[in-house]
């Protein structure tokens, strides 16, 4: 199961709770040292909420100390969203133990926190969708449109450090007024972040300093050697990375507290441990209530249990695990209020009976003032299907035909697309709407072309395609518009390697945009435009695989050609589906698909520079032969 746009390659296209937490709420602000707002200090160190708490003082607070570590952490992640940002601050949104981390004997806690990341405007603004280009290369036909929209089991209570983590969850996750009527509100949202920290005690017998290096050594733990530590700007001292872990764990360290209600217990990304992965699968097999959190499982889903976990490595804007060959969980990252449109697609499309998507098993969420936020969502895992993007550019190297395959994959796409419209809201897009829309487009290209130099001939060309569609609404011509997927391309689709079945996976949309963009209704076009590039940079990634000079089975003597037959195959096989042929609306495909070009112009050009050719030949064509100018 792939992810959103940056997955698979494509460019950014028990008991009751032992902790409670503060009610998940979007519009909170952070709280700084003593009251004061978020703020950096030199030389990287941060100055994070630290309120006073019952049983202790500001310097025992839980965001205070986890601080220094997770502003050196999170700009690290995969999916952090905010890279070339800097941090300037946190809130803690809620804080709760799924299980206690104080034990005696050595065991692993696991602590689930939803943390607000605050930072400043500085740097560059197109991390908005995680460190674009990591896995760019397996998909880039699935680039993003920039302009897109229960019960639980819990562990036992534990007193102590445990108890403080819970009061000040609530205590910190909103400033004092005084914070407030001083501090101007933040220039840029704060992100709100999911994270599952494994919390291992400071040694086996409890409380107490972190081993010495020789101990450490000696217990054939993994070491890094540790920097100088960092005075944090509320008076703690950060500890180094270079804490002693387990070498299982060492890849997933986070560090040591110095204070606070884990001072000297190491932190580690909890998916990363098998026990730990484990335990998330139970709470959804058992589902219940715990603090915030709800965990929820469809009726008449029954999870096996004792499935071994294994996290994927691929994975961009999430987290995804998968439970031996039977379920995936995807653990959402970036965190906004309301059903995420992965979870209410899944749902909605399992209610019409389409089966073209796997159904949701369980899922997670928080619970809040308005509408509760997802959080992750467990789903069968698709173990005998192949990855359409990799199945692609097996066919390409092979010099096979492609042609049933994109005419069956089109199939499934109408399918999809007339579930949804069966089973979720649908509107008209009339002569505003068109009109909204071709000028977002037309400003997606001016700024597109005042980036990258290569497109500025065709920009009169580019303009006349939306012009084109903008006269058509002016007309009085409407389009009806619905829910689609947001992100497809060939890594958003599953091909079974015995049947050659198509099942469409993946549908949070693009993670970038808000939440209410992503839940709008669209024109399915969108979705077949995205495909449709896809085919072209498959043809790309697989030229010398193709060019070998033999006709091919299917009789393909180049990519580019593969490309063409693949799109009017995929387009006959949408049309045979549901009867109508996008095909037969060109001014509407025509826009759309430039859009999408003319977003891999300037990610290319931002990201991937050798890559820019691919979207440039897109371009030539949609323009037309005669399209170069100077405007």
């Amino acid at each position: 199961m792939s992810d959103s746009s940056m997955s698979r390659g494509s460019p950014p296209t028990p008991s009751p709770a032992t902790a409670s937490a503060a009610p998940f709420d979007p519009t909170r602000r952070a709280a700084g040292p003593r009251g004061d707002g978020p703020r950096t200090g030199g030389a990287g160190q941060v100055a994070a909420a630290a309120v006073p708490a019952a049983g202790g003082g500001a310097d025992d607070g839980l965001l205070a100390s986890l601080a220094p570590l997770l502003t050196e952490w999170l700009p690290r992640q995969r999916w952090f969203a905010g890279k070339g940002r800097p941090i300037s601050g946190f809130t803690l949104v809620s804080a709760t133990e799924l299980l206690p981390c104080t034990a005696r004997d050595g065991a692993a806690g696991l602590l689930h926190l939803l943390v607000r990341a605050h930072q400043s405007p500085d740097g560059d603004a197109d991390g908005g969708a995680g460190d674009a280009g990591d896995e760019a290369d397996r998909d880039p036909g699935g680039a993003a449109d920039a302009g897109a929209d229960a019960d639980a089991v819990a562990g036992d209570g534990s007193a102590g450090r445990a108890g403080r983590v819970a009061a000040e969850a609530g205590a910190l996750a909103k400033p004092s007024s005084a914070s407030r009527a001083r501090r101007p509100r933040a220039p840029v949202p704060a992100d709100c972040y999911q994270l599952l920290l494994g919390v291992l005690p400071p040694n086996p017998h409890g409380a107490g300093p972190p081993p010495a290096n020789g101990a450490a050594r000696a217990n054939g733990a993994a070491r890094a050697e540790p920097g100088p530590a960092a005075a944090n700007g509320a008076g703690e001292r950060a500890v180094a990375r270079g804490a002693a872990a387990p070498p299982r764990l060492a890849h997933a360290l986070i560090g040591r507290p110095a204070t606070g209600p884990l001072a000297g217990a190491l932190l580690y990304e909890a998916l990363a441990d098998p026990r730990q992965a484990a335990l998330l699968l139970e709470r959804l097999r058992l589902p219940g209530t715990l603090g915030p959190l709800r965990f929820r499982r469809a009726p008449g889903a029954a999870i096996e249990a004792g499935l071994t976990p294994r996290p994927l490595a691929a994975e961009q804007t999430n987290s995804s695990v998968v439970y031996g060959d039977a379920y995936i969980l995807k653990v959402f990252r970036r965190i906004a209020p309301g059903i995420n449109p992965d979870l209410e697609v899944a749902l909605a499309l399992t209610r019409t009976g389409c089966r073209r998507v796997p159904p949701p098993t369980a899922w997670f969420e928080a619970a809040g003032a308005g509408a509760p936020a997802t959080l992750g969502l467990l789903q069968p895992y698709l173990a005998d299907c192949a990855d359409g993007w990799q199945y692609a550019l097996d066919q390409l190297a092979r010099g096979a035909d492609f042609t049933a395959a994109a005419h069956a994959l089109g199939q499934a796409t109408a399918e999809v697309h007339l579930a949804l419209a069966r089973s979720l809201p649908t509107a008209e897009l009339g002569p505003p709407q068109i009109e909204h829309l071709t000028a977002a487009m037309s400003r997606r290209l001016d700024a597109a072309a005042g980036a990258v130099p290569a497109l500025r001939p065709f920009r009169r060309a580019l303009r006349g395609a939306y012009a084109d569609l903008a006269a058509l609404g002016d007309s009085g011509r409407a389009w009806p518009a619905q829910r689609i997927h947001g992100d497809l391309h060939l890594g958003q689709a599953l091909r079974g390697t015995r049947d050659g079945r198509w099942s469409l996976i993946d549908f949070e949309g693009e993670p970038a945009s808000p939440l209410a963009e992503r839940r709008r209704p669209q024109p399915v076009v969108r979705d077949i435009a995205g495909m449709l590039r896809s085919f072209d940079y498959a043809a790309a990634v697989g030229a010398g695989g193709a060019h070998s000079g033999a006709e091919s089975a299917g009789g393909t003597r180049e990519p580019r050609e593969w490309a063409r037959r693949s799109r009017a195959a995929y387009c006959a096989g949408y049309a045979a589906a549901c009867g109508h042929d996008p095909r037969a609306e060109p001014e509407l495909l025509r826009a759309y698909e430039t859009d999408k070009a003319v977003y891999e112009v300037l990610y290319e050009a931002r990201h991937r520079p050798d890559w820019l050719p691919v979207p440039l030949s897109a371009i030539r064509r949609l323009a037309g032969p005669a399209a170069r100018d100077t405007a």
